[in-house]
């Protein structure tokens, strides 16, 4: 059982309607369906899933950006976020210390500790003072991620939400990155949503991981027991789109899907994954699975989970 839980996410759902589906209440997306997590006090909780799985829809809810249509976010402190692409979210316009001013400001913080708080901050992520009054467009792209995370970090919340923080960086800045994000979380006792399509960095960073697919958790469980030991289909064939390290992993048993996610509109019936799953039968297009455990803190919503014979 773990302590100090943080965030916890209790059966939330969003639905989007559209302005002629207003007028039916069957004609709607199903974004997130049913999502439960919780993250305790300075672990890092890795979310995983392809683009469309509802996986930013999920970070937006957590941090107050969307409503959800049903269920509750419970959260023990503040929350912060550095989102995928550090130069959109920086104005263009403004220098770097305004960037990080502005925050503070509209907190009430007065510009002398202001100041004091900017200059810690920058020092902390590894910021030079002297990038400070330089615009985004004269940074680098793991120079504009950096102010992005002191201006998550500067205000002391307990969770960050990092929605593929490293993505739109190089590789060789995404690992300095990833290794700076870790320094701070052992640092300050940080908790990290962190949310990506790539499965081996989440594996690095996480000490858990849910895995998401058609706005539902396929599986989840602490990273050991899920990247060695899925239980679910979808997890296996992501697990199997990530090239192998090692030369005598090449021959390794792959699972490579093929189509498109299904439509995510209106009532839904059966496994979201069945139309993509080699081991489907009729009962997985007919019935939702259960969430099943599958031992410590390890679950998967699969009718087969654990029986993954090729």
């Amino acid at each position: 059982m773990r302590d100090n839980i943080l965030l916890t996410v209790d059966h939330v759902s969003k639905f989007f309607y559209t302005e002629r589906s207003l007028r039916k209440s069957n004609q709607y997306v199903r974004a997130v369906d049913d999502v439960s997590l919780t993250i305790a006090q300075g672990e890092t909780l890795g979310l995983v899933g392809e683009s469309g799985s509802g996986k930013t829809t999920l970070a937006r809810i957590i941090l107050g950006l969307l409503e959800p249509t049903s269920g509750s976010i419970s959260l023990d402190g503040t929350v912060g976020a550095v989102f995928q692409d550090p130069a959109s979210s920086l104005n263009p316009r403004t220098t770097i210390y305004r960037s990080l001013e502005r925050p503070l400001e509209l907190h009430g913080i007065k510009k002398k500790d202001a100041r004091d708080i900017i200059l810690e901050t920058a020092e902390r992520v590894n910021l030079g003072k002297e990038l400070l009054d330089r615009f985004p467009h004269e940074l680098s792209g793991g120079q504009q991620q950096r102010v992005s995370i002191a201006r998550a970090i500067m205000l002391k919340p307990k969770l960050l939400v990092l929605d593929e923080p490293t993505s739109a960086l190089d590789v060789s800045v995404q690992a300095q990155t990833l290794n700076e994000l870790l320094d701070l979380q052992e640092r300050f006792g940080l908790a990290y949503l962190f949310i990506s399509h790539n499965l081996a960095v989440v594996r690095y960073m996480s000490d858990r991981i849910s895995v998401m697919y058609g706005g539902k958790i396929m599986e989840q469980g602490d990273a050991a027991s899920v990247y060695s030991g899925y239980k679910h289909p979808y997890t296996l064939s992501l697990l199997s789109s990530v090239p192998p390290l090692h030369p005598r992993d090449r021959d390794r048993k792959k699972y490579i899907l093929s189509g498109d996610m299904p439509s995510l509109s209106g009532d839904q019936k059966g496994c979201r994954f069945a139309s993509r799953c080699k081991f489907a039968d009729e009962k997985c297009f007919n019935e939702e699975p259960p969430v099943m455990s599958l031992g410590e803190d390890h679950t998967a919503a699969c009718f087969h989970a654990g029986n993954l014979e090729f």
